[in-house]
């Protein structure tokens, strides 16, 4: 089932138009999935806790990732990049699958691509502690059960935002690690466990 689902998934990115934001800044997250473990032998999400005493998005539930520095062979090269400096990744074990739309950051300064990458198996890993308080995985199974999942609507610069939020295992997956997920399940073959709207993004 995990060869067949990440031939899928490499599929549908790559037929698929995908949305390119045009920002002063840029930054890229690896989505990292991971084929199963002995504790969780079905397909599963990787995902870190920042440190509490991050300046920014402190605590916050994220992706390995930042912004895209100029040494970095673009996006796919940041994505790895920071995931070996925040958990220890290594590049070598990541198969890239191909790249979701571009998404702005709050400030609407900066685009987002989510590199999407397939693990066989994961490898030890270790928490940088200046910047990740812990590494955990999301098993596909709950993330597609749509009772599992929290919609608000929230106004920002005049305009609407739909915030999804996800708890598990004393966790809360929440603002743009949500939708990115979301965005992902959309392209397995169950699709996403609710219709996802359309995010009230400026090209």
């Amino acid at each position: 089932m995990s060869s067949d689902l990440e031939t899928h998934l490499k599929d549908r990115l790559a037929a698929r138009s995908r949305r390119m934001l045009d920002r002063p800044k840029r930054a890229a997250v690896l989505v990292p999935v991971v084929a199963g473990t002995p504790a969780a032998p079905g397909p599963s999400l990787l995902l870190t806790r920042r440190a509490e005493h991050l300046p920014t998005h402190k605590g916050q539930v994220a992706f390995p990732g930042g912004h895209v520095d100029a040494g970095d062979a673009g996006a796919v090269g940041a994505a790895l990049r920071e995931a070996k400096e925040e958990v220890a990744l290594p590049p070598e074990q990541v198969r890239i699958l191909g790249l979701l739309d571009d998404f702005p950051t709050r400030g609407d300064d900066t685009a987002v691509t989510p590199v999407v990458g397939w693990i066989d198996a994961l490898p030890p890993l270790s928490p940088e502690p200046g910047e990740v308080a812990r590494i955990f995985q999301i098993p596909f199974d709950a993330l597609a059960r749509p009772e599992r999942w929290r919609r608000a609507d929230v106004e920002h610069g005049g305009r609407v935002y739909p915030l999804f939020f996800f708890d598990w295992d004393g966790e809360v997956l929440w603002g743009l690690s949500a939708y990115i997920t979301l965005s992902l399940l959309d392209l397995t073959p169950s699709g996403a466990p609710f219709p996802l709207p359309e995010p009230p993004v400026r090209s």
